[in-house]
């Protein structure tokens, strides 16, 4: 990945946006993009764009862990509470695993019918992703204990 590619935020689906930790200082572009809420899923919480008028949510975690069904949860509560005013920016270190694979979550949640290949297809039409096995395996199984069914 070049740093140009890191450098962008990229559209995923209407008032979704996916990026890395290099473009969240040029808040004044989010701003133009209409982005008002930011997820930030990264390890360390480095910055809090509240006091410049952004909604925020910090639910960081390693990219081999396995995260919580709550942060699942957590995640998916704020995009749709904040997709509904304006663009969201999930993004975590590189765009790639972490943000990945909630906004892959979020669109299983929205499209009840689509499988997890659905959902990467989906989102390859904007961004190349690549969700660990150990993200993967969480968002398979918070379905599965919600809808009582895997979506694989």
């Amino acid at each position: 990945m070049t740093q140009p590619e890191l450098d962008q935020v990229y559209k995923v689906h209407e008032n979704l946006y996916i990026g890395a930790y290099w473009p969240r200082l040029n808040f004044d572009k989010f701003k133009e993009l209409g982005i008002t809420a930011i997820i930030n899923l990264m390890e360390e919480d480095l910055y809090d764009p509240r006091p410049m008028g952004f909604s925020y949510l910090y639910k960081g975690f390693p990219d081999d862990w396995y995260p919580p069904h709550s942060y699942i949860e957590d995640i998916l509560t704020f995009i749709d509470k904040h997709i509904q005013k304006g663009n969201v920016l999930v993004h975590c270190a590189m765009g790639i695993s972490r943000s990945g694979g909630m906004i892959v979550a979020w669109l299983l949640k929205e499209n009840p019918t689509w499988n997890w290949d659905d959902a990467m297809d989906y989102v390859y039409q904007s961004r190349l992703i690549y969700p660990a096995v150990e993200i993967k395996e969480s968002i398979l199984d918070f379905f599965e204990e919600r809808e009582g069914r895997r979506r694989e």
